[in-house]
């Protein structure tokens, strides 16, 4: 019985996806910090704060398009994986009715 590979899209997906729940509650914590100034003015800082006032918009824009791009790659990658199993498994179907007697 064929065996499907493994997909390596799913590695990817799984590290970009963690990243980027990472990064978007970051974002949102340094969003809410700045709706409150008076709590913020307080302290000073942190390097994170700092990092999504920075790059924060382009962190989170670029993270979504390689999870796009490796959805559409796991989903193609799984769809010819699917191809090849049903591909093999009516052929070995053909075999078996051709080497019966």
């Amino acid at each position: 019985m064929p065996r499907s590979r493994i997909n390596p899209f799913n590695a990817v997906l799984g590290l970009v996806g963690f990243l980027f729940t990472i990064t978007a509650s970051s974002y949102c914590l340094f969003v809410l910090r700045g709706i409150r100034p008076e709590s913020a003015t307080a302290a000073v800082p942190h390097a994170l704060e700092q990092l999504m006032d920075d790059y924060g918009t382009s962190l989170l824009v670029g993270q979504l398009v390689v999870l796009a791009i490796a959805t559409v790659g796991a989903v193609a990658v799984d769809h010819a994986d699917g191809l090849r199993i049903r591909r093999e498994r009516q052929l070995s179907a053909v075999d078996s009715k051709v080497d019966q007697p």
